[in-house]
C-alpha cells in the first residue's frame, strides 16, 4: 500500500476494510471473532477496540502460522478462516460456504471462485470426479495449471481440532520459514479426509485489497452496491 498506516486499517467510506469482514460474520451471528495482528497490533486495537479478541502473531511466518495463533484462542469447536482484506464479501457467501460443510458432511468447505485472469491467486486441482485434491500457488504452477481459472479465494471452514492437527505437519516452504495454509488441503486429503469447495462467479465479491488502486476500485463498487439493489426492488 506505500504506506504507514496497517493495510487492514485503511478505510472504505470512513470505515475501516477489516471493518467489513467483522460485520458480516458478526452478522451471521458467529459467537467470536479473533484478529490475528502482527507489529501493527496497537494501531489495529485503537481502531477495532475491545468489539473482538486478538492474537498475536509475532514473527510473520505465513498463513498458516497465523491460522495457528488464531485458532489458539478459539474455544468453539467449528471454526471460519477468512482473510482480513476482502470487504467486499456477502454474508450469503460464508453462510453459504458454512452450509456446504454441513450438506457434505465434509472436514473442511474451501471458498472458490471463478475467475476471467486468475493470474496471481492459488489455483484449485480437481480430479477427474471434480473433486478437489490440492492447491498450487501462481508460482508453483505449471502452464497447464496456469490455465485453471479456479481460484482459491483464502476462506475455509471446518472441525477446529481436524485444521489444527493439519496445521501442525505443516513445513515452512521457503527460506523465510513461511508456512501455507492451503497445505492443509494436501494433507487432509492424503489422509483420507472429505474436502469440498462452495464456487462463486462473483469476483468483485471476492477482490482482496493490496494496492490504493484496489482501495479506489472497492471504494467504487461499495458506493454501487445499494443502486443497484434499490434498481431490482424498482424492478
Amino acid at each position: 500500500m506505500n504506506s504507514r498506516i496497517p493495510k487492514i486499517i485503511h478505510k472504505i467510506h470512513g470505515k475501516p476494510i477489516i471493518s467489513f469482514v467483522i460485520d458480516k460474520v458478526k452478522n451471521i451471528n458467529c459467537p467470536e471473532v479473533i484478529v490475528v495482528v502482527g507489529k501493527h497490533k496497537e494501531a489495529i486495537k485503537a481502531e477495532l477496540g475491545s468489539t473482538v479478541k486478538y492474537a498475536i502473531q509475532p514473527i510473520p511466518l505465513g498463513t498458516g502460522d497465523a491460522a495457528k495463533q488464531g485458532i489458539s484462542k478459539a474455544t468453539h469447536n467449528n471454526v471460519l478462516i477468512l482473510n482480513g482484506d476482502i470487504p467486499l464479501i456477502r454474508e450469503k457467501t460464508i453462510s453459504s460456504l458454512i452450509s456446504c460443510y454441513e450438506d457434505e458432511k465434509a472436514d473442511l468447505a474451501i471458498l472458490t471462485c471463478t475467475m476471467k485472469n486468475p493470474f496471481g491467486y492459488g489455483r484449485i486441482l480437481r480430479d477427474k470426479k471434480n473433486r478437489i485434491f490440492g492447491i498450487i500457488e501462481q508460482a508453483d504452477a505449471t502452464s497447464k495449471q496456469q490455465r485453471i481459472r479456479e481460484i482459491n479465494v483464502g476462506a475455509y471452514y471446518g472441525n477446529r481440532k481436524t485444521i489444527i492437527a493439519a496445521l501442525k505437519k505443516i513445513k515452512p516452504q521457503n527460506n523465510q520459514g513461511e508456512q501455507y495454509l492451503t497445505d492443509i488441503v494436501k494433507d487432509l486429503i492424503a489422509h483420507k479426509r472429505t474436502v469440498v469447495g462452495f464456487r462463486t462467479n462473483n469476483e468483485k465479491e471476492m477482490m482482496g485489497i493490496n494496492t490504493k488502486a484496489d482501495l479506489a476500485r472497492a471504494r467504487h463498487i461499495m458506493k454501487e452496491r445499494p443502486f443497484s439493489q434499490l434498481k431490482k426492488k424498482g424492478k
